[in-house]
C-alpha cells in the first residue's frame, strides 16, 4: 500500500508504463507535480490524436491550461480517460483536488477536471461539431474585430426607413 502524500512531502517515484517524472525537492507546498508536461507526455504515450493545448489567460483565474485531443476510437477515449487520471491520483499531493470525470456513459466525448487543467477528449467528428479549441482561441480575434472601423449600411439598405420625397 502507497502511503499518503502530504502537501509539503513532494518527492514521486518513478511511474509505471515508461511515465517519469523529476524528483522536485525545491517545488513549493501545494504544488503539484502533475503538470502540464506529464498530461502531454502520457497523451503522446497513449497516440491521442492533435494534441490541442491553450493556456488560458491569469486574468480569468479559470484555470491554466485547456486541452483538447482526439482518439480513434470509443474505447480509445475509456482507455486515456482512465490512464490520465490514475496517474493524476498517484501523483497528487493530498491537498488537491480529487480529478472529475464527465461524460462516463458518452461513447464519443470525456471530459476530466484537475482543477487548474481541464482535458476534453473526443471522437475526431465530435471534435469538429463542437470546435472547443475555437471557444478559447478566439479571443484575440474578437479583439481584432472590435479595433475595425465601424461599418455603416447605405440609407436605402435599412429594413423599415421610409422614403420621404
Amino acid at each position: 500500500m502507497v502511503p499518503k502524500r502530504h502537501c509539503s512531502e513532494m518527492k514521486i517515484e518513478p511511474k509505471r508504463r515508461g511515465l517519469q517524472e523529476k524528483k522536485d525537492d525545491n517545488s513549493p507546498a501545494g504544488h503539484s507535480n502533475f503538470n502540464i508536461d506529464v498530461i502531454v507526455s502520457l497523451l503522446r504515450q497513449e497516440n491521442a490524436v492533435d494534441i490541442c493545448v491553450i493556456k488560458i489567460p491569469e486574468e480569468l483565474n479559470y484555470l491554466d491550461y485547456f486541452i483538447v485531443v482526439s482518439g480513434i476510437s470509443p474505447r480509445h477515449l475509456s482507455a486515456m480517460a482512465h490512464y490520465a487520471i490514475k496517474v493524476h491520483k498517484y501523483m497528487k499531493s493530498e491537498c488537491e483536488p480529487h480529478a472529475k470525470l464527465e461524460g462516463k456513459e458518452a461513447e464519443d466525448w470525456k471530459c476530466i477536471d484537475f482543477g487548474r487543467m481541464v482535458l476534453h477528449l473526443m471522437l475526431p467528428e465530435t471534435r469538429e461539431v463542437y470546435e472547443l479549441e475555437k471557444l478559447w482561441s478566439l479571443r484575440s480575434f474578437d479583439e481584432q474585430l472590435r479595433s475595425l472601423p465601424a461599418e455603416t449600411l447605405p440609407e436605402d439598405f435599412i429594413y423599415g426607413l421610409k422614403e420621404t420625397k
